[in-house]
């Protein structure tokens, strides 16, 4: 592998950090849909358990946040920016994967904006992760590298920003190896006994589960405002006697042919306002 695109980038990273050198201990985490498919149209967890490593969306296409992941797209111009051109001459393969910091702890991973279950790296791959508060779709001015991180905890720690927009966007930069690089794999239990399972088994990482997501159409109703009443709509639509769950927001995207950008939107609901308490 070709480090020297990566070394750029962290060291144009550390240049625009704040702050003293302290070492934080927090696990980076990378949330995403695991029922969905590539652009091959093979199972994503098939596919990375055959691959053996996480694609960037330059390599894939595929994003559950934006997709503008090609040259003078607004991603390739953010990171070009951000990253002062290390990666304009090099291969996919180095650009960094998006993930975020798990500095609250959070069992259902640090950002669930971006799907139901979560990769959790191990603690090395810390040492080549930059990070930026808030997500870099706001153009953020706040960068750190892994070991100047305190003054991006504190901002964030007294932002009053929505469940969703409440993270500390990590850039792990470099291939990222499935057996090397990641601790385990979480999932909702709605996948226990499913393809899912025997796919993310296939991976020959740990695999553990969350409290699950589940979220009544009624309970949905209360906040027409957060995403709009014609999401709530569509939710009737999806729902099993009244529910929605991971799920069933899959099926609707992978087998019922719903929008994508549109059951995002109420994947937006259950993430925020169904994650199982108990």
């Amino acid at each position: 592998m070709n480090d020297i695109a990566v070394e750029n980038a962290l060291a144009n990273m550390r240049l625009k950090s704040r702050g003293v050198s302290l070492p934080a201990s927090y696990p980076v985490t990378i949330n995403f849909h695991p029922d969905r498919f590539t652009s091959n149209n093979q199972p994503l967890l098939l596919a990375i358990a055959e691959q053996g490593y996480l694609k960037s969306q330059f390599e894939t296409g595929t994003s559950n946040g934006g997709l503008t992941a090609f040259k003078g797209g607004e991603r390739w111009l953010w990171e070009q920016r951000v990253f002062d051109g290390a990666y304009d001459l090099a291969p996919n393969t180095l650009r960094p994967k998006y993930g975020a910091l798990n500095f609250r702890g959070y069992e259902f991973g640090a950002s669930p904006r971006f799907g139901s279950a979560y990769f959790q790296l191990k603690p090395h791959s810390f040492e080549r992760t930059t990070f930026c508060y808030p997500d870099s779709f706001f153009e953020p001015d706040d960068f750190a590298v892994s070991d100047r991180l305190t003054p991006l905890i504190e901002k964030a720690s007294q932002s009053n920003e929505d469940l969703l927009d409440d993270y500390i966007e990590a850039h792990i930069h470099g291939v990222v190896s499935i057996k090397e690089d990641v601790e385990c794999l979480v999932l909702d239990p709605i996948y226990r006994n499913t393809a899912i399972e025997k796919y993310a088994l296939l991976l020959g990482i740990p695999l553990r589960w969350h409290k699950g997501y589940e979220l009544s159409i009624e309970q949905m109703s209360q906040y027409p405002d957060y995403r709009g009443q014609q999401f709530i709509d569509l939710a009737k639509q999806i729902a099993h006697k009244g529910m929605i769950n991971t799920f069933l927001l899959g099926r609707a995207v992978t087998q019922q042919g719903f929008n994508e950008q549109d059951v995002k939107k109420i994947w937006h609901y259950l993430a925020r306002f169904g994650y199982r308490q108990q």
